[in-house]
């Protein structure tokens, strides 16, 4: 039985993307793979006594890993997540010895590579080429790498002067668990749904065009979800404010809402968690972005991709949902999962 050690931030019930992703992944990994799976994180979650998860920081990572004895490592990459300014040089170096010492296979997902800056002011204007030179480096010492979203493909082909490179585009799975659809709940037609971050969901109010696409949408409720406080007020819309929700209670307003509003950046749409939530339960989505790029990572405008240009609302429901399911079942947990487990 083979020894799997995952490396990431944190893991639930703490709220982080990458803790959240991890788990869910090592999840579909145990059901469809045997294997003895272990966790390695920056921050262990309050109350966890989990002999399989363990905290690691800059000076120990190698001796952890040896520790684990595992026969690979899938390690999740944000620089900003082990390192306060992106630059965790540590990384690299503890996996390279890593490997030249044992037959461990290093796996990488690149859930962000590195970061850009014109502003002076910016240190990412500073430590970018740093950034990047730790991308390399742990590209060039996995035996398999993936990202999220067509975009990071491109920009590591060129971070590596133009080579091509072999990173797999997995698209991210949903933040709330597929297992909780429920395909006999129907639909309110005049319903929305909008969940996320507090910074996310007050661009979204604040967008110009929001009282426009709710009008157009025919949109009688909004179901708010998220931590911090959103106000928002239509004579013609119930607007119900339902605070910070733990996953399961989230699904029942996905399972029933017929519209989902985001603020994702079209060009990276691939990443977004919520879209992929929205995809999942058959919620078609409306990103209210202000960033105008080309729509990248498989959905068609106008189609299964919908945003305040859009002609509302949209006519073919039906057509758009199955396009977004369909879309979906590329990058679902097992889909991920197995993808990953071709390369243990």
């Amino acid at each position: 039985m083979k020894r799997i050690v995952h490396i990431t931030p944190t893991l639930p019930p703490v709220i982080n993307g990458l803790g959240d992703f991890s788990y869910l992944v090592s999840q579909s990994i145990g059901e469809l793979y045997e294997a003895e799976q272990f966790f390695l994180v920056v921050n262990k979650p309050p109350g966890n006594i989990d002999d399989n998860v363990s905290e690691f920081n800059a000076g120990n990572l190698y001796n952890k890993l040896i520790d684990a004895r595992p026969d690979a490592v899938i390690l999740h990459f944000v620089g900003y997540a082990y390192q306060i300014k992106g630059l965790p040089f540590y990384m690299p170096k503890a996996l390279q010895k890593l490997k030249k010492e044992t037959n461990c296979k290093v796996l990488v997902y690149f859930h962000e590579l590195y970061a850009t800056s014109n502003n002076i002011l910016s240190t990412a204007f500073y430590t970018s080429y740093l950034q990047k030179a730790i991308v390399k480096q742990l590209y060039a010492v996995a035996n398999q790498t993936f990202t999220n979203c067509v975009l990071y493909k491109g920009i590591l082909s060129a971070a590596l002067n133009g080579k091509p490179n072999t990173v797999i585009v997995t698209g991210l799975c949903s933040n709330i668990p597929e297992a909780y659809y429920n395909t006999h709940i129907a639909k309110e037609a005049s319903s929305m749904v909008i969940f996320g971050s507090q910074t996310s969901r007050s661009a979204i109010y604040g967008n110009p065009f929001f009282n426009r696409v709710i009008k157009d949408s025919g949109i009688k409720t909004i179901y708010d979800i998220g931590a911090g406080s959103m106000n928002y007020y239509s004579p013609d819309v119930d607007f119900r404010p339902l605070g910070k929700l733990a996953a399961e209670d989230i699904a029942p307003y996905l399972n029933k809402s017929a519209y989902g509003a985001y603020d994702y950046a079209p060009h990276i749409i691939g990443k977004s968690g919520i879209l992929s939530a929205y995809a999942a339960f058959s919620v078609v989505p409306i990103n209210f972005s202000a960033i105008k790029e080309k729509v990248l990572d498989g959905l068609v405008p106008e189609k299964e991709y919908f945003d305040t240009a859009s002609a509302l609302p949209v006519h073919d429901m039906n057509t758009a949902c199955t396009g977004l399911q369909n879309w979906y079942k590329q990058r679902t947990q097992k889909s991920i999962a197995s993808t990953i487990i071709q390369h243990l």
